[in-house]
């Protein structure tokens, strides 16, 4: 019988192998918006706060890039979301502390070259049963959360297929 960490570095071992060596698009999930950027914005932050979520901050990456001599990078927004409920579930233990370099979530929103806008989450159902235990069921739940805060990228497209 394998340990629990040892079925998990093996589940790690066995997606990277079945994936092609490449866990960006597993680990990161890509949908295109059926509106425009300044809408999918305000609707992300609506839904993850009718859902109890906060929205603190907000980082326009093209602002910042350009203001420090960078290249245009487009339109890209990463909303920073927190639920309360989650995190003084996941912080209360001092054995799952080390999962706040995952917080809060992000959501990311930018538009690409072919006009559209896409937003971009993590995973994390996968991230919840690579991690288990409690922080998994936790993890399970933010993970449905995320769904509803972005279900309404599934009523037009499809998750966008990156190569």
């Amino acid at each position: 019988m394998l340990s629990r960490s040892a079925e998990r570095t093996f589940a790690v071992g066995l997606t990277i192998l079945l994936s092609g060596c490449s866990l960006g698009p597993m680990l990161i999930l890509e949908h295109r918006s059926p509106y425009d950027f300044d809408k999918t914005v305000a609707t992300v932050v609506n839904n993850a706060t009718a859902r109890g979520w906060e929205a603190p901050k907000s980082f326009d990456f093209r602002a910042s890039l350009v203001a420090h001599g960078q290249p245009d990078p487009g339109r890209i927004t990463v909303i920073k979301l927190c639920s309360p409920q989650f995190a003084s579930r996941m912080f209360a233990d001092d054995d799952s502390k080390y999962v706040s370099v995952m917080a809060p979530c992000s959501i990311s929103v930018y538009e690409k070259s072919d006009g559209r806008t896409y937003l971009a989450a993590m995973n994390m159902g996968l991230m919840a049963r690579l991690i288990g235990g409690e922080v998994g069921r936790i993890m399970t739940d933010i993970a449905a959360d995320d769904a509803a805060i972005t279900a309404f990228t599934n009523a037009e497209s499809p998750p966008s297929t990156r190569r």
